[in-house]
């Protein structure tokens, strides 16, 4: 999601898991009761299925406090990627290129990366940093809230709460007895919609030691280590460096190598279709790709996207009219070397091809700083 700020404050909602919705119900109260609940979860094992158009992700979750997870991700049936953490060392294992890194894990800074966004809301208790974010994202993004009743997700009843707001309308589907989300169905501004669904969960479950240790696949190489410090290993700590080289084919067939754009500032927007703030941002990416310096040249702007199928992007880009050059990055490799924690990522590089400016996720403002931050580099 985004890395706003976090909103101070609390507002109990009395009535999410007890027998009636509280009056004064807001889009900010339901995500912190949301949050309250994940917050009392010490270990759990879940399916979560996510649904984007024609795209399936299905992630099968194990978590443990502190720290220790275990998350398998498949995307229409087939592997794309591991990310398993014993509360110590935190693993990313690629299975199409079999290749994987690893990180220490630090009690005491904030693990994002892939696992929070594959989870679901199941993040919310893997990670309480991405609960703020939800939870000022949901602020912004939403004005009104209502409860509509009682349905079963599976065999999990559940109370049902409907947000609405500028970015379209958010039904959610809270467990009665423990406050979880079972299922998410966000239908956006632009038509699309997007869907999460607890397919299979156990709470306080007891979890293997061993499910939280990862073992090297056979032919599996471990990339080397990187040369930023350990506690500060993201994409922040590329600003001033030379910017990670990569070839990458855009919708056509077309190569594009960013070695080869020296003398030109570079644009770079690291997104996806199923990512509700990437869509907020792209008629921002598309308004750059028609600056008079990106039709003269002087500017280059390239949508990186991440791990979909060639037609899902060509049927989004049609759907939405955007004409913005996208690279399709299929094995999430080029992500990896810049570091991509979380989508949107964008990723600003001078015409001597050191990154200049960075930007994880997407909130108010952020459009004001994108334009700025381009002007700046070409002079304006």
């Amino acid at each position: 999601m985004t890395g706003r700020a976090f909103i101070a404050g609390m507002v109990l909602v009395l009535g999410l898991t007890g027998t009636v919705f509280a009056q004064a119900l807001t889009p900010k109260s339901v995500m912190q009761s949301i949050r309250q609940a994940y917050g009392k979860v010490q270990s759990l094992k879940a399916t979560v299925q996510v649904k984007s158009g024609s795209e399936t992700v299905v992630s099968s979750v194990q978590f443990q406090r502190p720290k220790q997870f275990a998350v398998q991700v498949k995307q229409n049936g087939n592997p794309v990627q591991t990310y398993i953490s014993d509360g110590k060392t935190y693993t990313v294992y690629s299975p199409q290129s079999k290749t994987y890194e690893q990180k220490t894990v630090d009690a005491n800074t904030p693990l994002t990366g892939g696992h929070l966004t594959f989870a679901g809301f199941i993040a919310v208790a893997m990670e309480p940093r991405f609960g703020e974010m939800l939870e000022s994202y949901f602020s912004e993004s939403f004005d009104k809230a209502q409860a509509k009743g009682k349905q079963k997700v599976g065999a999990t009843p559940c109370r049902v709460v409907e947000l609405s707001g500028k970015s379209g309308t958010m039904t959610l589907y809270l467990g009665e007895k423990d406050g979880l989300v079972y299922r998410m169905v966000y239908r956006m501004a632009d038509g699309d919609t997007y869907e999460e669904l607890v397919t299979a969960m156990q709470v306080n479950a007891t979890i293997p030691k061993n499910t939280f240790a990862f073992n090297p696949p056979a032919g599996a190489k471990k990339e080397e280590p990187r040369k930023e410090p350990a506690e500060r290993e993201t994409t922040d700590t590329l600003k001033g460096q030379d910017a990670p080289d990569f070839t990458l084919s855009d919708m056509d067939g077309n190569t594009v190598t960013l070695s080869e754009l020296k003398g030109k500032v570079v644009f770079l927007d690291f997104w996806a279709t199923w990512c509700p703030p990437c869509r907020e941002s792209l008629p921002h990416t598309q308004a750059l790709s028609q600056h008079e310096k990106a039709k003269s040249g002087e500017l280059v702007v390239l949508a990186v996207n991440a791990r979909e199928e060639l037609e899902q992007v060509k049927k989004f880009m049609q759907d939405n009219t955007y004409t913005f050059r996208v690279l399709l990055d299929k094995d999430g490799s080029v992500l990896n070397k810049y570091r991509v924690q979380g989508i949107p990522t964008f990723v600003l590089i001078d015409r001597e091809g050191k990154v200049a400016w960075v930007q994880v996720g997407f909130g108010r403002g952020t459009e004001k700083q994108m334009e700025e931050a381009v002007s700046k580099l070409l002079g304006q």
